[in-house]
């Protein structure tokens, strides 16, 4: 009886569709990259395509238009600060395109102003800009090392009297230190003097103001400044507290006023015992 040997052929058949299944899977593999790179070839060109599109029309509706030429700079300033000063440190020229101005670039050009403490610019389209300044406040004055007067605002700015400007000597003048080297527009960082520019910004909140007509403040003294008013009077105060100083220095006016008695000077550097001399 003769026995078949078909059992090799089977092996070869399994190895065909081995290698069958093989080949198919990579040519969809690769069918699949290629239409996937296809898809996002598309994608990209659509998107430059749109891109450009977009910046063209924007070009020809806002960039390009004359209608958002700049026709009208307005500005909104009181007090010293001209408006041909603001204008001209703004960089802003007549006929640019108002949306293409960098708003904050301007602001820091006019905030560079010795008078100015801050600017803010806004667009009005189609043709105006309006930049709204707010002016540094003088609140005592210096002599620098030339003794030229210099003013000083409620951050310790120092500020440059305008052009034919006369002295303001009704400020109180911040004295017993030098001030060397010192311009405008920098900021003053001693101590002392920075207690003395506090000082007078607490009192304006007060109403020891309206009734201490402060002419100096001397900061030479070690960890103390003292106020000395227009009648002779003269108040030493601690570098720091001065709120709650300005407090003490009230009830002390109040006193004086209700027994009819004029100070002479008062130490409010203890923290009790304040020595009182009255006139």
């Amino acid at each position: 009886m003769a026995i078949r040997r078909n059992r090799p052929r089977r092996a070869n058949n399994v190895l065909f569709a081995t290698t069958t299944g093989v080949r198919h899977q990579r040519r969809l593999w690769t069918k699949r990259t290629l239409l996937c790179g296809l898809v996002l070839l598309s994608l990209t060109l659509v998107g430059i395509a749109t891109h450009y599109t977009a910046g063209f029309l924007l070009d020809q509706a806002f960039y390009k238009n004359p209608r958002y030429g700049l026709r009208h700079i307005v500005v909104d300033a009181k007090g010293g600060v001209q408006r041909k000063q603001v204008v001209a440190a703004s960089g802003l020229a007549l006929g640019r395109n108002v949306m293409t101005v960098d708003l904050a670039g301007v602001e820091r050009n006019i905030e560079r102003l010795p008078y100015v403490a801050s600017a803010q610019v806004r667009r009005e389209l189609p043709d105006r800009i309006v930049i709204t300044v707010t002016e540094r406040m003088p609140i005592a004055r210096i002599s620098d090392d030339l003794k030229l007067p210099l003013y000083v605002d409620r951050d310790g700015v120092t500020i440059k009297p305008m052009a034919n400007e006369a002295l303001r000597a009704n400020l109180p003048e911040i004295v017993g230190t030098r001030f060397t080297g010192v311009e405008p527009g920098q900021r003053l960082d001693q101590p002392e003097v920075l207690a003395a520019v506090q000082l007078l910004s607490c009192m304006e909140l007060t109403p020891v103001r309206a009734r201490m007509d402060v002419a100096k403040i001397d900061v030479s003294h070690p960890l103390a400044i003292e106020a000395q008013t227009r009648d002779g009077a003269s108040v030493l105060f601690q570098l720091r507290y001065l709120p709650q100083q300005l407090g003490r220095l009230e009830e002390i006016m109040d006193y004086a006023e209700s027994q009819g008695q004029q100070i002479a000077s008062v130490d409010l550097t203890p923290e009790r015992n304040v020595p009182v001399r009255f006139k």
